[in-house]
């Protein structure tokens, strides 16, 4: 190489290693900023522990107790997601085969024309099934009480007596007076009425339908817990599948198709005498229903020791609502509406006896209601000085029903309130007026 060419190829070297030290030293930059940014991060985490540590040592004796009542709570909800609230379904919830408002085969009772042709064949399947349900009765009857009723063993007979009790009444009304006198109307010749007549005259028989179903569950009870023995025996030798258990819930279906036969005479009905005579027996039979299905709830449930049911006064009424208590979390409960009292309640779990276990009891005279708000439609809130109630159905029309329920009940009080003020005033002025002299008192 030439001289000359000597310092340019030191220049280039001497670029190169400059530009070398500059990648370095970003890289050295880059990389202590990369520390410093994770000591940082590190550091922060440090004190947030800290700080939540300290906190967690000061916390107040009350955010304590919330924070462990709030856990006792969730694990309860995770209890009550262990087994089923719906495991058993009160026979008047069970729907029964559906009712055929066109011929399927022909039937041997003739109806009369003038109604129309669906009320016929209603009326047609009314006959035929009730002809059946006393044969089912006839099975029940002869196939198994007759045999535990005199059967020599006393535990046998006791056991029978707690099963069958009330279903003798029964069998023995409709096998003798009812599905004679249910045909009879319903070949007339103004069979709607004659068939409303017959429930309306029959009111007082029909009534056993009430005891038998609240008495219901624990006949299925006793059934299942003494199955082996006697009853297996019978079962088998009448060769009958569905099993006695199954065959106990005929009287409380057949109670819900007369329902159901009576709401589609009262929907197809044109003459007005016919309407009213069915609507009496319409009414009738829907009262039996519901009043059974109340009774059989609150003979579950279980009040406190310092309330009693005397102290609650009639139940007006009873359904689920998933309840929210002073904002916590939303909870299935059975609400009880009594005259005097609300009473929120928890299923308990159970395979046999159903119970309910009380959680609030709320007087009447201590509670406020908030107007029904279409806005929110599923909503019926109530609240005292110390809590809130926040009751959510699965309907409008429950919801609605359930404020204006308690609407009445709070209008009664006010109602009462004034009538003892305005009596309380008329003696206070008859006692003073008394004192004048204006009322001298009669002599004897």
């Amino acid at each position: 190489k030439s001289r000359d060419d000597i310092p340019r190829s030191k220049s280039r070297d001497n670029v190169s290693r400059s530009k070398s030290r500059d990648n370095m030293s970003e890289k050295v930059e880059t990389t202590r900023e990369g520390l410093f940014a994770e000591v940082d991060q590190c550091t922060s985490e440090m004190e947030h522990d800290a700080v939540s540590s300290v906190s967690a040592s000061t916390k107040s004796p009350k955010v304590e107790e919330e924070e462990e009542e709030q856990l006792s709570e969730e694990e309860e909800e995770e209890e009550e997601a262990d087994w089923s609230t719906s495991s058993y379904v009160f026979p008047t919830e069970q729907l029964p085969t559906p009712i055929l408002e066109t011929p399927g085969t022909v039937s041997k009772y003739v109806v009369s024309q003038h109604i129309p042709k669906k009320l016929q064949y209603v009326i047609q399947e009314m006959l035929t099934t009730e002809e059946k349900y006393v044969d089912d009765l006839r099975h029940i009857g002869e196939g198994y009480m007759e045999p535990m009723t005199q059967n020599p063993d006393p535990q046998v007979k006791n056991l029978a007596d707690s099963i069958f009790q009330y279903f003798g009444q029964i069998y023995s009304f409709h096998l003798q007076t009812f599905k004679s006198s249910l045909i009879a109307a319903g070949t007339s010749s103004s069979p709607l009425k004659d068939l409303a007549t017959t429930f309306i005259r029959h009111e007082q028989e029909l009534e056993v339908y009430l005891s038998f179903m609240v008495h219901e569950r624990r006949a299925h009870a006793v059934v299942e817990q003494n199955h082996a023995g006697v009853i297996a025996d019978l079962e088998r030798n009448l060769e009958d599948k569905l099993g006695l258990s199954a065959c106990l819930i005929k009287p409380t279906q057949r109670m819900v198709k007369y329902k159901q036969f009576l709401d589609i005479m009262l929907a197809g009905s044109e003459d007005f005498e016919d309407l009213e005579e069915v609507t009496v027996a319409q009414t009738l039979v829907t009262n039996i229903l519901n009043r059974s299905n109340d009774l059989c709830h609150l003979q579950a449930l279980q009040l406190p020791p310092d309330c009693s049911h005397d102290d609650t006064g009639d139940l007006l009424k009873q359904c689920d609502f998933h309840v929210v208590v002073n904002n916590k979390q939303k909870r299935l409960r059975r609400v009880f509406l009594f005259e005097n009292f609300i009473v929120f309640s928890k299923e308990l779990p159970s395979d046999t006896d159903l119970k309910y276990r009380t959680k609030h009891v709320v007087g009447m005279h201590e509670i406020g209601l908030t107007p029904y708000s279409t806005q929110e439609p599923l909503k019926c809130h109530v609240w005292t000085p110390e809590a809130t109630f926040a009751m959510y159905s699965d309907t409008p029309a429950e919801a609605e029903s359930w404020s204006k329920s308690i609407s009445n009940i709070l209008w009664g009080q006010l109602k009462q309130i004034k009538r003892d003020r305005d009596m309380s005033r008329m003696r206070k002025t008859r006692g003073a007026a008394r004192t004048r002299g204006a009322f001298p008192r009669s002599r004897k």
